[in-house]
């Protein structure tokens, strides 16, 4: 369904007294394929990781694949059938060394991503966080290198006390530091576990296409909205938070 098409469905429900005066305290977003396109380190990654054990290397597709679940679970997928558990810890330690040093060479934002960040961060009454299933240190690498730490305020990644998204656990925590609640809550996500973990929370989610996450996945769970890309999300705002009119626009200075 086309993204004009989605929200005229959902006229009657924008228009009611609840949608009227909504505005989320809280957005996460998620990483790969989010806010980032991350794929090109990761296969450089993981395949200096697979030569180490004289393991065939991988496409660019197959890293498409595999990823979103963490790194442990991304090696095993990338794994040759039968890799003995010895192995697939060996080419997970030596990728997770690999990795840390090369995910700022090719990585680069999604387009529209710092921007739409940005003027979300304009908003007094909102806070920014990402929960992403990959570890912390290059997480908190890619936020800082590429300027998000001044409209991010908490980052979470999949090797801390609180998971790996699905488990809610990460996503309540940061709801707890932001003081926000199911009502004022929003996850915007490309991949199934985005949208299953704001599920199992209780609350919205925007799916955004062409990232990672394959449709036929993504279709399983349920999302409040969806866009195709961070300028059309920008656009629909206004009916995504229709309470909140227009965010305060960009300082000319970002221009």
């Amino acid at each position: 369904m086309g993204a004009l098409a989605y929200f005229s469905s959902m006229s009657s429900n924008l228009a009611s007294p609840v949608w009227a005066h909504r505005r989320y305290r809280l957005v996460v977003y998620d990483l790969d394929g989010t806010l980032f396109e991350t794929i090109p380190d990761l296969r450089t990654a993981a395949n200096l990781a697979l030569e180490e054990q004289s393991r065939p290397t991988v496409s660019t597709e197959a890293v498409r694949q595999a990823i979103g679940d963490g790194a442990r679970v991304l090696i095993e997928r990338l794994c040759p059938p039968g890799t003995d558990h010895e192995e697939v810890e060996a080419i997970l330690d030596s990728f997770r060394t690999h990795y840390e040093r090369v995910c700022l060479q090719q990585t680069t934002l999604r387009e529209g991503a710092l921007e739409f960040v940005r003027r979300r961060g304009t908003a007094p009454w909102r806070l920014q966080a990402i929960l992403t299933n990959k570890p912390q240190t290059p997480t908190d690498l890619l936020a800082g290198h590429h300027g998000l730490r001044e409209w991010i305020g908490r980052a979470l990644g999949g090797d801390t006390e609180f998971g790996r998204k699905p488990d809610p656990a990460g996503l309540e925590s940061l709801m707890a530091w932001a003081g926000a609640d199911r009502e004022t809550t929003l996850v915007v996500g490309d991949g199934p576990a985005d949208l299953a973990v704001a599920q199992a929370a209780g609350v919205d989610a925007v799916r955004l296409d062409g990232g990672y996450g394959l449709s036929s996945e993504l279709d399983r769970f349920p999302c409040a909205w969806r866009a195709g890309s961070f300028s059309e999300l920008e656009g629909l705002w206004s009916r995504v938070e229709p309470g909140a009119d227009h965010d305060p626009p960009f300082p000319s200075a970002w221009h």
